[in-house]
Formats: structure tokens, C-alpha cells, sequence
């Protein structure tokens, strides 16, 4: 068997670890090399995963570029994943690139644009797209047993320890939990509910152990006929075991709370709710690993396994909300919301 030749450019984001464990698991996958800009943070993931990065040769960006591969896995550091992306989708490399896509709207929409034009498959690292649950909700969704759907609610919340509150304020934006987590829930909303009419944003911020940032954020998106909330926090206690996705439609609604380990999915149709009880199936589906399916679908997209299917226009649109949900203003003035619907 012919492997999938990938080079790894960056590995100083937070899911690099697990993400590449993934890839390098695969026996159809042959990782050639790694190129990290950043000699400290080189050495610090070198200190921390031996056993993974200590085999993988360590490159310089043209030699990475220049060695055969066809595909390539950004893991760098947020503020690095665009550049890094752009750089190989103007070598023609296919790319998978963790999120968010930065603040730079713009210079995302150039790496969109070269990506569809050269039709390289493209994938963020977005996993509760690959998730057992989710699909099954969205695949509801899709075939129209909810009926018509009204109303969304999704979290991502957690207790962040001191060190990784000081690295979400890094990132200069207004409430980076929403900036780091709310896309998920934002890509999982526009699935079904498609594009708002309008986005709204709130704010909190705890001073908890003393650091000063919006440690907890919501986002409404405003739609005709209901509404959508998108809440994330680094300051609520057991927050991973309420994470929720939940989507009431006329004929049912289906919440998964917690979204993964474990998973746990409730099902009630309208025949079976009844106003002031709580009535619900337990749906029993397969977990399967964070990063599995994610890994296997980006190969395999590329090598014709199952067919191109990258909606670039998408993309965009999740990464021009996250960066509205943040109260981000340096959009330029014509990528308005309204000329997105």
C-alpha cells in the first residue's frame, strides 16, 4: 500500500498532540517531516511528547516544501495558522489546519480563495463535526424529521486552570473563550439554522484568580422564526460534563449533553412530550475517538476514497460570525452580514 505522504507545519497548538497521535497511528499515512518556526516551542513539545515528534525529522520550511509530500497538517500556534496555510496551498498541498482561523479576515479569505481555485481539499480542525452524535442530530435535521427547527442552544464551557486563562488573554481579542471555543458551536448552528439576520454579543468577566479578561461570553444569532445562543466560559465548574448541543424543532428536539466523553444523547418526539414532564429516549451510538474520523475522512478525500466535498463559502461565513461573536471591528466594510445571506 502506497502511504499519504504529510508534512507537519507547526506544532505549537493546544490539539497538535492528540491531532498528530491520530495521523501518526494510521498505517496508510507517512508523516516526512516537521517544520516549527519557534525553537522554544520546539523543544517544549519535544520535551513533552518524545515517543511522538522524536522520530519525525525536524526541516526547514523549503526543505519540508520541497520533499515529496502532498499534503500538509498545520498545527502551528493560532496567530500562525493562516500564513502557514497559505504557504502550502500555494505549493499545491492539501491542507488540514486547526482553528480558529485568526483575526485576519482577509488574509483568510486570499488561503480560501488559492485553496478552491487549486480545488485542494481543505479541512479545520473543527472534531464535533465528526462526532457520532452530531451527525446523528444533523442527519435528523437534514431529513426533515425535526420538521421545521426553531430554536438552537449550544456551550462549551470548563474550569480553565491560571495558565491557560493567561493563554487565551494572549490573543488579544475580546472574549477569547468565544473566540477559542464559540466557533464550534457557531459551525454546528449555521448546519442548521444557516445564516442570521443578526448577531449579538454579551460579556462577563469574573476576575477569577486575579486575571483580568470576559472569562465568560454568549452570543445570540437571530433568526425569523427563532433564535440560537452560543455561550463559552472558563470559569464554570464541571462545565465539560454540561457541554450541550441541542436543537428544538416542531416535531422534536434532540440535545447531546455531555458532547463527548462521554457521550449522551436525549430524543423526544412530539408525540411523546408532554408540557410539564421530562420525556426522552436515551439514543446508544458509538463514541469514537476525538480525532478518528477527522483524520480518516481528510485522507481519504484526498486519495478519492469518497468524494471532494469542501464548502469553502462556509468556512468563511464561521469565521466572519466567530469574529463578530467576539465584537471584532476591523472587518472591512462591504463583508457586512447582510451580503453573506
Amino acid at each position: 500500500m502506497e502511504k499519504l505522504k504529510i508534512g507537519l507545519f507547526g506544532i505549537g497548538h493546544n490539539h497538535a498532540t492528540a491531532a498528530i497521535t491520530t495521523l501518526k497511528a494510521r498505517p496508510d499515512v507517512e508523516i516526512v517531516g516537521l517544520y516549527e518556526p519557534s525553537h522554544e516551542m520546539l523543544a517544549k513539545k519535544l520535551a513533552e511528547a518524545p515517543s511522538l515528534y522524536g522520530d519525525i525529522p525536524v526541516m526547514t520550511a523549503g526543505q519540508l516544501l520541497d520533499c515529496g509530500i502532498t499534503a500538509a497538517m498545520v498545527e502551528a500556534s493560532v496567530p500562525e495558522l493562516v500564513g502557514m496555510a497559505t504557504l502550502c496551498a500555494e505549493h499545491g498541498l492539501h491542507v488540514h489546519m486547526d482553528k480558529p482561523a485568526g483575526t485576519d479576515l482577509a488574509a483568510y479569505k486570499r488561503f480560501l480563495d488559492i485553496a478552491e481555485q487549486k480545488k485542494l481539499v481543505f479541512q479545520t480542525g473543527y472534531m464535533y463535526r465528526y462526532n457520532a452524535g452530531v451527525r446523528y442530530l444533523l442527519d435528523k435535521v437534514h431529513r426533515g424529521d425535526l420538521g421545521r427547527v426553531y430554536n438552537v442552544t449550544a456551550t462549551m464551557s470548563t474550569k480553565h486552570p491560571q495558565w491557560f486563562k493567561r493563554q487565551l488573554v494572549g490573543y488579544n481579542v475580546k472574549s477569547p473563550d468565544m473566540f477559542i471555543f464559540g466557533g464550534h458551536l457557531i459551525d454546528l448552528v449555521l448546519q442548521v439554522k444557516g445564516s442570521p439576520k443578526s448577531i449579538a454579543h454579551f460579556e462577563g468577566r469574573s476576575d477569577s484568580d486575579g486575571i483580568d479578561f470576559a472569562d465568560t461570553a454568549l452570543a445570540v444569532l437571530a433568526y425569523d422564526d427563532g433564535i440560537a445562543t452560543v455561550k463559552a466560559s472558563s470559569v464554570e465548574v464541571n462545565g465539560w460534563g454540561l457541554r450541550e448541543f441541542t436543537v428544538y424543532g416542531e416535531n422534536g428536539t434532540i440535545s447531546i449533553s455531555p458532547i463527548e466523553n462521554p457521550m449522551k444523547i436525549k430524543e423526544t418526539t412530539l408525540s411523546e412530550q408532554e408540557p410539564w414532564k421530562d420525556r426522552y429516549r436515551e439514543i446508544s451510538i458509538v463514541e469514537e475517538g476525538r480525532y478518528d474520523v477527522m483524520m480518516q475522512e481528510f485522507v481519504q478525500m484526498i486519495t478519492g476514497q469518497i468524494p471532494y466535498d469542501v464548502d469553502f463559502r462556509h468556512e468563511y461565513l464561521l469565521q466572519k460570525l466567530t469574529l463578530e461573536a467576539v465584537s471584532y471591528t476591523h472587518l472591512r466594510a462591504h463583508e457586512t452580514l447582510a451580503n453573506l445571506v
